[in-house]
Protein backbone atom coordinates (compact mmCIF):
# COMPACT_ATOMS: atom_id res chain seq x y z
CA UNK A 1 0.00 0.00 0.00
CA UNK A 2 2.87 2.25 0.78
CA UNK A 3 4.23 1.51 -2.64
CA UNK A 4 0.89 2.47 -4.23
CA UNK A 5 0.83 5.78 -2.39
CA UNK A 6 4.38 6.54 -3.46
CA UNK A 7 3.49 5.79 -7.10
CA UNK A 8 0.49 8.09 -6.92
CA UNK A 9 2.60 10.83 -5.36
CA UNK A 10 5.25 10.48 -8.07
CA UNK A 11 2.60 10.64 -10.82
CA UNK A 12 1.09 13.77 -9.34
CA UNK A 13 4.53 15.38 -9.05
CA UNK A 14 5.30 14.53 -12.68
CA UNK A 15 1.97 15.94 -13.78
CA UNK A 16 2.61 19.13 -11.81
CA UNK A 17 6.09 19.42 -13.31
CA UNK A 18 4.67 18.91 -16.81
CA UNK A 19 2.02 21.51 -16.11
CA UNK A 20 4.63 24.02 -14.99
CA UNK A 21 6.81 23.28 -17.96
CA UNK A 22 3.88 23.74 -20.36
CA UNK A 23 2.82 27.06 -18.90
CA UNK A 24 6.37 28.32 -18.64
CA UNK A 25 7.03 27.98 -22.41
CA UNK A 26 7.37 31.35 -24.31
CA UNK A 27 4.69 32.14 -26.86
CA UNK A 28 6.25 31.95 -30.36
CA UNK A 29 6.45 35.27 -32.25
CA UNK A 30 4.41 35.10 -35.47
CA UNK A 31 6.54 35.27 -38.62
CA UNK A 32 5.73 38.50 -40.50
CA UNK A 33 4.37 37.98 -43.96
CA UNK A 34 6.62 39.42 -46.67
CA UNK A 35 5.23 42.47 -48.38
CA UNK A 36 4.30 41.77 -51.98
CA UNK A 37 6.82 43.14 -54.47
CA UNK A 38 5.24 45.92 -56.51
CA UNK A 39 4.45 44.59 -59.93
CA UNK A 40 6.29 46.42 -62.70
CA UNK A 41 3.86 47.29 -65.45
CA UNK A 42 5.26 47.98 -68.90
CA UNK A 43 3.51 49.08 -72.03
CA UNK A 44 4.69 48.63 -75.63
CA UNK A 45 4.86 51.85 -77.62
CA UNK A 46 6.13 52.79 -81.09
CA UNK A 47 8.86 55.45 -81.25
CA UNK A 48 8.75 57.47 -84.51
CA UNK A 49 11.70 59.72 -85.37
CA UNK A 50 12.71 62.20 -88.05
CA UNK A 51 12.10 61.92 -91.77
CA UNK A 52 11.08 64.60 -94.24
CA UNK A 53 7.97 66.64 -93.55
CA UNK A 54 6.76 70.17 -94.13
CA UNK A 55 7.19 73.42 -92.20
CA UNK A 56 5.47 76.78 -92.60
CA UNK A 57 7.55 79.57 -94.12
CA UNK A 58 6.57 83.05 -95.37
CA UNK A 59 6.02 81.65 -98.86
CA UNK A 60 3.87 78.72 -97.71
CA UNK A 61 4.56 75.12 -96.73
CA UNK A 62 8.05 73.92 -97.56
CA UNK A 63 9.68 70.45 -97.36
CA UNK A 64 12.08 70.13 -94.46
CA UNK A 65 14.08 67.47 -92.60
CA UNK A 66 12.58 66.98 -89.14
CA UNK A 67 14.08 66.67 -85.68
CA UNK A 68 10.69 65.91 -84.13
CA UNK A 69 9.70 62.60 -82.57
CA UNK A 70 6.42 61.10 -81.43
CA UNK A 71 4.98 58.06 -79.69
CA UNK A 72 2.16 55.77 -80.82
CA UNK A 73 0.22 54.12 -78.01
CA UNK A 74 -1.61 50.96 -79.18
CA UNK A 75 -3.89 51.11 -76.14
CA UNK A 76 -5.23 54.61 -76.79
CA UNK A 77 -4.64 54.36 -80.55
CA UNK A 78 -3.16 57.86 -80.67
CA UNK A 79 0.11 59.66 -81.43
CA UNK A 80 1.72 62.14 -79.05
CA UNK A 81 4.69 64.47 -79.51
CA UNK A 82 7.71 64.02 -77.26
CA UNK A 83 11.00 65.87 -76.81
CA UNK A 84 12.81 66.31 -80.14
CA UNK A 85 16.05 64.69 -81.23
CA UNK A 86 19.35 66.53 -80.96
CA UNK A 87 19.59 66.78 -84.77
CA UNK A 88 17.36 66.88 -87.85
CA UNK A 89 17.57 63.48 -89.57
CA UNK A 90 16.29 61.77 -92.70
CA UNK A 91 17.48 58.46 -94.18
CA UNK A 92 18.94 57.59 -90.76
CA UNK A 93 18.89 54.34 -88.79
CA UNK A 94 17.34 53.42 -85.43
CA UNK A 95 17.86 50.15 -83.55
CA UNK A 96 16.58 48.78 -80.24
CA UNK A 97 19.52 47.93 -77.97
CA UNK A 98 19.55 44.98 -75.58
CA UNK A 99 19.03 47.32 -72.58
CA UNK A 100 15.82 48.76 -74.03
CA UNK A 101 17.26 52.06 -75.22
CA UNK A 102 17.23 53.10 -78.89
CA UNK A 103 20.32 54.12 -80.88
CA UNK A 104 19.61 56.72 -83.60
CA UNK A 105 22.52 57.31 -85.96
CA UNK A 106 23.54 59.12 -89.13
CA UNK A 107 21.21 60.29 -91.84
CA UNK A 108 21.08 63.51 -93.79
CA UNK A 109 20.16 67.06 -92.85
CA UNK A 110 19.81 70.08 -95.13
CA UNK A 111 21.64 73.38 -94.99
CA UNK A 112 20.15 76.46 -96.64
CA UNK A 113 22.45 78.33 -99.03
CA UNK A 114 22.21 82.01 -98.01
CA UNK A 115 20.97 84.49 -100.61
CA UNK A 116 20.30 88.24 -100.49
CA UNK A 117 16.69 88.22 -99.32
CA UNK A 118 15.66 84.68 -98.30
CA UNK A 119 17.59 81.43 -97.80
CA UNK A 120 18.21 79.72 -101.09
CA UNK A 121 18.33 76.09 -102.21
CA UNK A 122 18.83 73.41 -99.57
CA UNK A 123 22.00 71.34 -99.82
CA UNK A 124 22.26 67.91 -98.14
CA UNK A 125 24.63 67.41 -95.24
CA UNK A 126 25.47 63.79 -94.32
CA UNK A 127 25.68 63.25 -90.57
CA UNK A 128 28.17 61.41 -88.38
CA UNK A 129 26.31 62.30 -85.19
CA UNK A 130 24.34 59.81 -83.09
CA UNK A 131 22.10 59.85 -80.04
CA UNK A 132 20.34 57.58 -77.56
CA UNK A 133 16.65 57.59 -76.66
CA UNK A 134 16.03 56.56 -73.07
CA UNK A 135 12.50 55.25 -72.43
CA UNK A 136 12.97 55.89 -68.68
CA UNK A 137 12.78 59.66 -69.13
CA UNK A 138 11.66 60.07 -72.75
CA UNK A 139 14.63 62.16 -73.88
CA UNK A 140 17.33 61.99 -76.54
CA UNK A 141 20.96 62.45 -75.53
CA UNK A 142 23.88 62.88 -77.91
CA UNK A 143 26.71 60.35 -77.82
CA UNK A 144 30.15 60.43 -79.39
CA UNK A 145 29.86 60.61 -83.19
CA UNK A 146 30.53 57.78 -85.59
CA UNK A 147 33.94 57.53 -87.19
CA UNK A 148 32.31 58.10 -90.61
CA UNK A 149 29.34 60.19 -91.77
CA UNK A 150 26.62 57.90 -93.19
CA UNK A 151 23.12 57.99 -94.66
CA UNK A 152 20.99 55.08 -95.91
CA UNK A 153 22.98 53.03 -93.41
CA UNK A 154 21.94 49.96 -91.42
CA UNK A 155 22.13 49.42 -87.66
CA UNK A 156 21.75 45.92 -86.18
CA UNK A 157 21.75 44.88 -82.53
CA UNK A 158 24.25 42.06 -81.89
CA UNK A 159 25.54 40.14 -78.88
CA UNK A 160 27.39 41.88 -76.07
CA UNK A 161 25.12 44.93 -75.94
CA UNK A 162 26.58 46.29 -79.15
CA UNK A 163 25.19 47.47 -82.50
CA UNK A 164 26.73 46.95 -85.95
CA UNK A 165 26.57 50.11 -88.09
CA UNK A 166 27.53 49.68 -91.75
CA UNK A 167 27.28 51.15 -95.24
CA UNK A 168 25.94 54.51 -96.21
CA UNK A 169 28.16 55.02 -99.23
CA UNK A 170 31.37 53.17 -98.35
CA UNK A 171 32.62 49.77 -97.28
CA UNK A 172 33.47 50.69 -93.68
CA UNK A 173 31.62 49.45 -90.61
CA UNK A 174 31.79 50.19 -86.90
CA UNK A 175 30.46 48.97 -83.57
CA UNK A 176 28.55 50.99 -80.99
CA UNK A 177 29.07 49.87 -77.38
CA UNK A 178 25.98 50.54 -75.28
CA UNK A 179 28.01 50.65 -72.06
CA UNK A 180 30.75 53.07 -73.13
CA UNK A 181 28.39 54.91 -75.53
CA UNK A 182 31.17 55.08 -78.09
CA UNK A 183 31.83 53.85 -81.64
CA UNK A 184 34.88 51.87 -82.68
CA UNK A 185 35.91 50.53 -86.11
CA UNK A 186 35.43 46.89 -87.02
CA UNK A 187 36.29 44.93 -90.16
CA UNK A 188 35.48 46.47 -93.55
CA UNK A 189 32.86 45.04 -95.87
CA UNK A 190 34.03 43.44 -99.08
CA UNK A 191 31.90 45.90 -101.12
CA UNK A 192 30.85 49.53 -100.80
CA UNK A 193 27.14 49.59 -100.03
CA UNK A 194 24.38 52.22 -99.84
CA UNK A 195 20.79 51.34 -99.00
CA UNK A 196 21.59 47.70 -98.29
CA UNK A 197 19.71 45.44 -95.89
CA UNK A 198 21.15 43.88 -92.73
CA UNK A 199 19.45 40.78 -91.28
CA UNK A 200 20.32 39.07 -88.01
CA UNK A 201 20.49 35.32 -88.61
CA UNK A 202 19.55 32.66 -86.06
CA UNK A 203 23.20 31.95 -85.24
CA UNK A 204 24.00 35.62 -84.46
CA UNK A 205 25.73 36.46 -87.73
CA UNK A 206 24.47 39.32 -89.93
CA UNK A 207 23.62 39.04 -93.64
CA UNK A 208 24.39 42.17 -95.71
CA UNK A 209 22.62 42.14 -99.10
CA UNK A 210 22.28 44.61 -101.97
CA UNK A 211 23.13 48.28 -102.05
CA UNK A 212 25.97 47.98 -104.54
CA UNK A 213 26.62 44.44 -105.67
CA UNK A 214 24.70 41.23 -106.25
CA UNK A 215 27.19 39.36 -104.07
CA UNK A 216 26.14 39.34 -100.41
CA UNK A 217 28.36 39.03 -97.36
CA UNK A 218 28.22 37.81 -93.77
CA UNK A 219 29.47 39.62 -90.65
CA UNK A 220 30.75 37.39 -87.86
CA UNK A 221 30.68 39.19 -84.48
CA UNK A 222 33.10 36.62 -83.01
CA UNK A 223 36.05 37.71 -85.17
CA UNK A 224 34.69 41.06 -86.38
CA UNK A 225 35.15 40.21 -90.06
CA UNK A 226 33.01 40.19 -93.22
CA UNK A 227 33.21 37.30 -95.68
CA UNK A 228 31.57 36.95 -99.08
CA UNK A 229 28.71 34.52 -99.46
CA UNK A 230 26.32 33.67 -102.31
CA UNK A 231 25.17 36.12 -104.98
CA UNK A 232 21.63 37.27 -105.66
CA UNK A 233 20.25 37.12 -109.19
CA UNK A 234 20.67 40.92 -109.43
CA UNK A 235 21.77 43.82 -107.29
CA UNK A 236 18.94 45.40 -105.32
CA UNK A 237 18.37 48.71 -103.54
CA UNK A 238 15.24 49.79 -101.62
CA UNK A 239 14.35 46.10 -101.23
CA UNK A 240 13.37 44.18 -98.11
CA UNK A 241 14.95 41.24 -96.28
CA UNK A 242 12.88 39.21 -93.80
CA UNK A 243 14.07 36.20 -91.83
CA UNK A 244 11.42 33.47 -91.89
CA UNK A 245 10.72 31.09 -89.02
CA UNK A 246 12.66 28.31 -90.76
CA UNK A 247 15.81 30.47 -90.74
CA UNK A 248 15.82 31.40 -94.43
CA UNK A 249 15.79 35.07 -95.52
CA UNK A 250 13.19 36.33 -98.02
CA UNK A 251 14.60 39.05 -100.31
CA UNK A 252 11.80 40.92 -102.13
CA UNK A 253 11.53 43.64 -104.77
CA UNK A 254 13.66 46.75 -104.90
CA UNK A 255 15.44 48.23 -107.91
CA UNK A 256 18.68 47.12 -109.59
CA UNK A 257 20.06 50.61 -109.00
CA UNK A 258 18.80 54.09 -108.10
CA UNK A 259 16.14 55.59 -110.41
CA UNK A 260 15.57 52.28 -112.18
CA UNK A 261 12.37 50.30 -112.50
CA UNK A 262 11.07 48.32 -109.54
CA UNK A 263 11.27 44.53 -109.43
CA UNK A 264 8.64 41.89 -108.71
CA UNK A 265 11.16 39.08 -108.24
CA UNK A 266 12.09 37.49 -104.90
CA UNK A 267 14.77 35.08 -103.73
CA UNK A 268 15.70 33.13 -100.64
CA UNK A 269 19.00 33.02 -98.80
CA UNK A 270 19.78 29.75 -97.02
CA UNK A 271 22.34 30.22 -94.20
CA UNK A 272 23.08 26.49 -94.17
CA UNK A 273 24.25 26.46 -97.79
CA UNK A 274 25.26 30.12 -98.15
CA UNK A 275 23.38 30.35 -101.44
CA UNK A 276 20.44 32.24 -102.95
CA UNK A 277 17.60 30.55 -104.84
CA UNK A 278 14.83 32.22 -106.82
CA UNK A 279 11.45 32.58 -105.13
CA UNK A 280 7.96 33.26 -106.47
CA UNK A 281 7.15 36.58 -108.06
CA UNK A 282 5.10 39.13 -106.18
CA UNK A 283 1.79 40.29 -107.62
CA UNK A 284 3.23 43.78 -108.20
CA UNK A 285 6.63 45.36 -108.77
CA UNK A 286 7.71 47.15 -105.60
CA UNK A 287 10.49 49.38 -104.25
CA UNK A 288 10.41 51.37 -101.02
CA UNK A 289 7.83 48.94 -99.64
CA UNK A 290 7.72 47.22 -96.24
CA UNK A 291 7.84 43.52 -95.31
CA UNK A 292 6.61 42.41 -91.88
CA UNK A 293 6.85 38.91 -90.44
CA UNK A 294 3.47 38.10 -88.88
CA UNK A 295 3.03 35.90 -85.81
CA UNK A 296 1.72 33.02 -87.93
CA UNK A 297 4.85 32.97 -90.12
CA UNK A 298 3.40 34.78 -93.12
CA UNK A 299 4.91 38.01 -94.48
CA UNK A 300 2.90 41.18 -95.17
CA UNK A 301 4.19 43.19 -98.17
CA UNK A 302 2.71 46.70 -98.37
CA UNK A 303 3.17 49.76 -100.60
CA UNK A 304 6.01 50.65 -102.94
CA UNK A 305 4.00 50.34 -106.15
CA UNK A 306 2.36 53.74 -106.50
CA UNK A 307 -1.03 52.42 -105.48
CA UNK A 308 -2.78 50.99 -102.41
CA UNK A 309 -2.04 47.33 -103.12
CA UNK A 310 -0.70 44.87 -100.56
CA UNK A 311 -0.02 41.13 -100.56
CA UNK A 312 0.85 38.21 -98.30
CA UNK A 313 3.58 35.57 -98.69
CA UNK A 314 2.72 32.18 -97.21
CA UNK A 315 5.58 29.74 -96.52
CA UNK A 316 3.02 26.93 -96.49
CA UNK A 317 1.91 27.50 -100.09
CA UNK A 318 5.18 29.12 -101.18
CA UNK A 319 3.30 31.85 -103.05
CA UNK A 320 2.00 35.41 -102.81
CA UNK A 321 -1.66 36.35 -102.81
CA UNK A 322 -3.26 39.79 -102.89
CA UNK A 323 -4.91 41.03 -99.74
CA UNK A 324 -7.29 43.93 -99.15
CA UNK A 325 -5.78 47.28 -100.23
CA UNK A 326 -4.52 49.99 -97.95
CA UNK A 327 -6.54 53.16 -97.52
CA UNK A 328 -3.78 55.36 -98.93
CA UNK A 329 -1.06 54.85 -101.54
CA UNK A 330 2.34 55.13 -99.86
CA UNK A 331 6.04 54.24 -100.12
CA UNK A 332 9.07 54.91 -97.91
CA UNK A 333 6.74 54.40 -94.94
CA UNK A 334 7.14 52.27 -91.81
CA UNK A 335 5.47 49.04 -90.67
CA UNK A 336 5.56 47.92 -87.02
CA UNK A 337 4.36 44.60 -85.62
CA UNK A 338 2.28 45.35 -82.51
CA UNK A 339 2.00 42.99 -79.49
CA UNK A 340 -1.52 41.94 -80.50
CA UNK A 341 -0.25 40.71 -83.87
CA UNK A 342 -1.58 43.63 -85.89
CA UNK A 343 0.64 45.87 -88.01
CA UNK A 344 0.84 49.68 -87.79
CA UNK A 345 1.49 51.32 -91.19
CA UNK A 346 2.47 55.00 -90.89
CA UNK A 347 3.55 57.96 -93.00
CA UNK A 348 5.51 57.73 -96.25
CA UNK A 349 5.14 59.55 -99.55
CA UNK A 350 1.85 59.60 -101.42
CA UNK A 351 1.54 59.24 -105.19
CA UNK A 352 2.11 63.02 -105.55
CA UNK A 353 5.37 62.89 -103.55
CA UNK A 354 3.90 64.62 -100.52
CA UNK A 355 4.61 63.34 -96.99
CA UNK A 356 1.70 61.67 -95.23
CA UNK A 357 0.47 62.04 -91.66
CA UNK A 358 -2.04 59.21 -91.97
CA UNK A 359 -1.66 55.73 -90.50
CA UNK A 360 -3.60 52.49 -90.70
CA UNK A 361 -3.77 49.11 -88.99
CA UNK A 362 -3.59 45.72 -90.74
CA UNK A 363 -5.42 42.87 -89.02
CA UNK A 364 -4.12 39.43 -90.10
CA UNK A 365 -7.34 37.81 -88.87
CA UNK A 366 -9.51 39.74 -91.34
CA UNK A 367 -6.85 40.57 -93.95
CA UNK A 368 -8.03 44.20 -94.01
CA UNK A 369 -6.60 47.64 -93.32
CA UNK A 370 -8.50 50.15 -91.19
CA UNK A 371 -7.70 53.85 -90.90
CA UNK A 372 -6.00 54.86 -87.64
CA UNK A 373 -5.07 58.17 -86.03
CA UNK A 374 -2.95 60.71 -87.86
CA UNK A 375 0.60 61.33 -86.73
CA UNK A 376 1.33 64.72 -85.19
CA UNK A 377 3.59 65.51 -88.18
CA UNK A 378 3.38 64.34 -91.76
CA UNK A 379 6.64 62.53 -92.50
CA UNK A 380 8.35 60.14 -94.94
CA UNK A 381 11.65 58.29 -94.55
CA UNK A 382 11.18 58.15 -90.79
CA UNK A 383 12.07 55.29 -88.46
CA UNK A 384 9.64 53.39 -86.23
CA UNK A 385 10.86 51.24 -83.32
CA UNK A 386 8.73 49.19 -80.91
CA UNK A 387 9.90 49.91 -77.35
CA UNK A 388 8.80 48.90 -73.85
CA UNK A 389 8.07 51.68 -71.35
CA UNK A 390 7.48 51.41 -67.61
CA UNK A 391 3.87 52.49 -67.07
CA UNK A 392 2.61 55.00 -66.27
CA UNK A 393 5.35 57.08 -67.89
CA UNK A 394 5.63 60.51 -66.29
CA UNK A 395 7.10 62.02 -69.44
CA UNK A 396 4.04 60.98 -71.43
CA UNK A 397 1.50 62.78 -69.28
CA UNK A 398 -0.61 64.89 -71.62
CA UNK A 399 -0.09 68.59 -71.20
CA UNK A 400 -3.19 70.61 -70.34
CA UNK A 401 -5.00 72.06 -73.30
CA UNK A 402 -4.59 75.83 -73.22
CA UNK A 403 -7.80 77.78 -72.90
CA UNK A 404 -8.24 79.86 -76.03
CA UNK A 405 -8.48 83.59 -75.53
CA UNK A 406 -12.01 84.67 -76.45
CA UNK A 407 -12.17 86.86 -79.49
CA UNK A 408 -13.90 90.23 -79.03
CA UNK A 409 -17.48 90.19 -80.16
CA UNK A 410 -17.71 92.15 -83.40
CA UNK A 411 -20.06 95.09 -83.55
CA UNK A 412 -23.22 94.21 -85.36
CA UNK A 413 -23.21 95.45 -88.91
CA UNK A 414 -26.04 97.78 -89.89
CA UNK A 415 -28.33 96.78 -92.70
CA UNK A 416 -26.75 97.86 -95.92
CA UNK A 417 -28.85 99.54 -98.54
CA UNK A 418 -27.93 101.18 -101.77
CA UNK A 419 -28.81 104.65 -100.38
CA UNK A 420 -27.00 104.09 -97.08
CA UNK A 421 -23.53 103.67 -98.64
CA UNK A 422 -22.05 106.99 -99.68
CA UNK A 423 -20.01 106.82 -102.84
CA UNK A 424 -16.53 108.33 -102.41
CA UNK A 425 -15.35 110.69 -105.07
CA UNK A 426 -13.18 108.69 -107.49
CA UNK A 427 -9.72 110.02 -108.29
CA UNK A 428 -10.06 108.94 -111.88
CA UNK A 429 -13.00 108.31 -114.21
CA UNK A 430 -11.87 104.69 -114.58
CA UNK A 431 -12.55 103.90 -110.92
CA UNK A 432 -15.66 101.72 -110.50
CA UNK A 433 -18.46 102.93 -108.25
CA UNK A 434 -18.82 100.91 -105.03
CA UNK A 435 -21.57 98.36 -104.90
CA UNK A 436 -23.04 96.04 -102.31
CA UNK A 437 -21.59 92.61 -101.43
CA UNK A 438 -20.31 90.58 -104.35
CA UNK A 439 -18.48 87.42 -105.30
CA UNK A 440 -14.83 87.51 -106.44
CA UNK A 441 -14.45 88.18 -110.14
CA UNK A 442 -12.95 85.46 -112.29
CA UNK A 443 -10.37 87.81 -113.80
CA UNK A 444 -8.96 88.97 -110.48
CA UNK A 445 -5.29 88.07 -109.99
CA UNK A 446 -4.49 84.67 -108.51
CA UNK A 447 -2.35 84.34 -105.35
CA UNK A 448 1.36 83.79 -105.79
CA UNK A 449 2.71 80.26 -105.90
CA UNK A 450 3.80 79.07 -102.47
CA UNK A 451 7.43 78.41 -103.44
CA UNK A 452 9.52 79.30 -106.50
CA UNK A 453 10.61 76.44 -108.68
CA UNK A 454 14.24 75.68 -109.33
CA UNK A 455 14.20 77.31 -112.78
CA UNK A 456 13.09 80.59 -111.23
CA UNK A 457 15.94 80.46 -108.76
CA UNK A 458 18.63 79.85 -111.35
CA UNK A 459 17.50 82.38 -113.95
CA UNK A 460 15.18 85.36 -113.39
CA UNK A 461 12.18 85.65 -115.66
CA UNK A 462 11.69 88.56 -118.03
CA UNK A 463 10.42 91.86 -116.56
CA UNK A 464 7.06 91.41 -118.20
CA UNK A 465 6.41 88.13 -116.35
CA UNK A 466 8.29 88.50 -113.07
CA UNK A 467 5.79 89.16 -110.24
CA UNK A 468 7.24 92.35 -108.71
CA UNK A 469 5.68 94.71 -106.20
CA UNK A 470 6.03 97.98 -108.14
CA UNK A 471 2.67 99.58 -107.32
CA UNK A 472 1.89 100.91 -103.86
CA UNK A 473 -1.89 101.20 -103.46
CA UNK A 474 -3.73 103.43 -101.03
CA UNK A 475 -7.18 101.88 -100.48
CA UNK A 476 -10.12 104.12 -99.64
CA UNK A 477 -12.87 101.75 -98.41
CA UNK A 478 -16.50 102.66 -98.27
CA UNK A 479 -17.55 103.67 -94.76
CA UNK A 480 -19.44 100.48 -94.02
CA UNK A 481 -19.59 98.81 -90.63
CA UNK A 482 -17.78 95.44 -90.49
CA UNK A 483 -18.95 94.12 -93.88
CA UNK A 484 -19.12 90.39 -94.36
CA UNK A 485 -17.17 90.68 -97.58
CA UNK A 486 -15.14 93.58 -98.86
CA UNK A 487 -16.69 95.56 -101.70
CA UNK A 488 -14.62 97.07 -104.51
CA UNK A 489 -13.33 100.47 -103.66
CA UNK A 490 -11.73 103.37 -105.39
CA UNK A 491 -7.97 103.39 -105.30
CA UNK A 492 -5.24 105.88 -105.73
CA UNK A 493 -1.81 104.69 -106.63
CA UNK A 494 1.69 105.96 -106.37
CA UNK A 495 3.66 104.42 -109.17
CA UNK A 496 7.27 103.45 -108.64
CA UNK A 497 9.52 102.74 -111.58
CA UNK A 498 8.58 99.68 -113.60
CA UNK A 499 11.26 97.73 -115.43
CA UNK A 500 11.78 98.36 -119.08
CA UNK A 501 10.26 95.88 -121.44
CA UNK A 502 13.67 95.29 -122.89
CA UNK A 503 15.82 92.47 -121.52
CA UNK A 504 17.94 93.21 -118.44
CA UNK A 505 21.09 92.72 -120.46
CA UNK A 506 20.04 95.23 -123.12
CA UNK A 507 18.76 97.94 -120.80
CA UNK A 508 21.41 97.59 -118.13
CA UNK A 509 18.73 97.40 -115.46
CA UNK A 510 18.13 94.45 -113.18
CA UNK A 511 14.50 93.58 -112.29
CA UNK A 512 13.35 94.26 -108.75
CA UNK A 513 14.20 91.05 -106.88
CA UNK A 514 11.40 88.82 -105.70
CA UNK A 515 12.28 86.86 -102.51
CA UNK A 516 14.16 83.71 -103.46
CA UNK A 517 14.12 84.44 -107.21
CA UNK A 518 17.28 86.39 -107.84
CA UNK A 519 20.59 87.27 -106.26
CA UNK A 520 21.13 90.40 -108.40
CA UNK A 521 21.56 93.74 -106.54
CA UNK A 522 18.89 96.39 -106.95
CA UNK A 523 19.48 99.09 -109.59
CA UNK A 524 19.05 102.71 -108.62
CA UNK A 525 16.38 104.67 -110.44
CA UNK A 526 14.64 108.04 -110.20
CA UNK A 527 11.17 107.88 -108.66
CA UNK A 528 8.26 108.75 -110.90
CA UNK A 529 5.66 111.32 -109.86
CA UNK A 530 2.35 110.26 -108.38
CA UNK A 531 -0.21 108.99 -110.79
CA UNK A 532 -3.93 108.27 -110.61
CA UNK A 533 -5.45 104.91 -111.26
CA UNK A 534 -5.74 105.78 -114.92
CA UNK A 535 -1.98 105.26 -115.17
CA UNK A 536 -2.06 101.75 -113.70
CA UNK A 537 -0.62 99.02 -115.92
CA UNK A 538 -2.92 96.87 -117.94
CA UNK A 539 -3.72 93.31 -116.74
CA UNK A 540 -0.78 91.99 -118.76
CA UNK A 541 1.74 94.10 -116.87
CA UNK A 542 3.81 93.05 -113.91
CA UNK A 543 1.72 95.02 -111.42
CA UNK A 544 -1.41 92.99 -112.09
CA UNK A 545 0.00 89.79 -110.55
CA UNK A 546 1.43 91.69 -107.62
CA UNK A 547 -1.79 93.42 -106.50
CA UNK A 548 -3.76 91.38 -104.03
CA UNK A 549 -7.53 91.20 -104.49
CA UNK A 550 -9.45 93.84 -102.53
Amino acid sequence: MVAALMAMTAGASAATSHHHRHHGRATPTPTPKPKPTPKVVTRPLVLVTGGTGTISVPTGDSPAVLDSAEIYDPVSGSFQSIAPMTAHRDRHAAVLMRDGRVLVAGGVDTELVPMIVFPGPAMPSILSSAEIFDPANGTFNAVDPMTTARDELTATSIAGGKALVAGGGGNSAELFDGRSRKFSPTGDMTESRYGQTATMLADGRVLMAGGGDAVAEIYNPVNGKFTRTGAMSTNRIYHTATMLKDGRVLIAGGSPYARSGALATTEFYNPKTGKFTMGPKMKQTRAGHTATLLNDGRVLIAGGHGDTSAEIYSPVTGSFRATAPMNVSRFDHTASLLPDGKVLIAGGWDSNYKPLASSEIFDPATGKFTAAANMVNARAGQTATVISVRWPAQWLKPSPTPTPTPSPTPTASPTLTATAIPTPTPTAPASPAPTSLRSPRPHEPKPRPSRPVASEISSPASPTSTPTSTIALTLTPSPTAAPLEAAPVSTTATATPTPSTASPQASGLVPTPTPGLSEAPLAESTPSPSASTSSLPTPSSTATDAVSPP
